[in-house]
């Protein structure tokens, strides 16, 4: 990493959370002044053992962002700003459309899983309070950050990547990528997903090297197309399946995993299969 304001190489941390944290990483950026963290996991242990790294790195926490609204990405922001006296000393940076559907979801989320996450659920979320706007940067330790506004079209009704603006340019794409695990597509928007998937390819394609995705191992843009092909195949089964009706029979639900772990063997996070198509609508 380079100590001059010109060509800073920010060095990236990855915490990957166990299958409990549904195997969602959350990143760390270093700079030589201090730290930007992407998302913040799902459970206190999680969260709490991210907030450690942060402070082993011995360097102030100088913002959040975060990429989409789901529990396993946002919760855990309380617990990183545990010690700061106000969590309005770090700005936790996120379009306008990611806090209101935190907002929304929050109680329904707890609600649905607090029960089966008992200690391990995070009992209040702390919401964004720098607001920004698509294609609006952002200037921490003089890394420039820019976000894009992908609208509905990852696994979410609200959904963001994060450019690093400094060369090698890398982005931080939240859900829109799956890598090594199945998909979670029960948010029903897959037609907007494989738009957003060729919207994100052009725009990143001439200068962005490598994506972070929101699970799995960092990579090239060839992510792209496997999650564009994940998707296709999916989407061809659950229409051939659903035979025409809105929701897919448990028998079907079944059939539907067993093709799908084959497309994909090995890779984790199987229960996410039946549990996408609860409620199927033709695209």
């Amino acid at each position: 990493m380079t100590t001059s304001q010109e060509g800073i190489v920010p060095k990236i941390h990855t915490h990957t959370s166990a299958e409990g944290g549904i195997f969602a990483n959350a990143y760390i950026i270093e700079t030589q002044n201090g730290l930007v963290a992407v998302d913040a996991t799902l459970t206190v242990s999680e969260s709490k053992s991210l907030k450690n790294r942060i402070d082993s790195i011995n360097k102030p926490l100088l913002a959040i962002f975060l990429t989409h609204p789901h529990p396993d990405h946002v919760a855990g922001v309380t617990n990183l700003l545990l010690g700061s006296s106000s969590s309005n000393n770090i700005p936790i940076v996120a379009l306008d459309s990611v806090e209101k559907l935190m907002r929304i979801t929050e109680e329904p989320k707890r609600t649905q899983w607090g029960p089966v996450y008992k200690d391990e659920w995070i009992g209040k979320w702390t919401f964004p309070n720098k607001l920004v706007k698509d294609r609006e940067t952002i200037t921490f330790d003089g890394v420039m950050y820019r976000v894009h506004d992908l609208g509905p079209g990852g696994d979410s009704d609200a959904n963001s990547i994060w450019v690093v603006e400094s060369e090698p340019k890398i982005a931080f794409t939240g859900d829109l990528v799956f890598e090594g695990t199945h998909s979670y597509i029960a948010d029903n928007h897959l037609t907007e997903w494989l738009n957003n998937l060729e919207k994100v390819r052009e725009l990143l394609v001439r200068d962005v090297s490598k994506i972070y995705p929101g699970h799995g191992k960092a990579g090239s843009l060839n992510m792209i197309d496997s999650q564009k092909k994940y998707l296709i195949a999916f989407s061809d089964a659950i229409k051939e399946l659903a035979n025409g009706k809105p929701t897919l029979t448990e028998d079907a639900k079944k059939e539907l995993t067993s093709r799908i772990e084959k497309f994909l063997p090995n890779a984790q996070l199987t229960f996410l299969i039946a549990h996408s198509p609860t409620q199927w609508q033709q695209n």
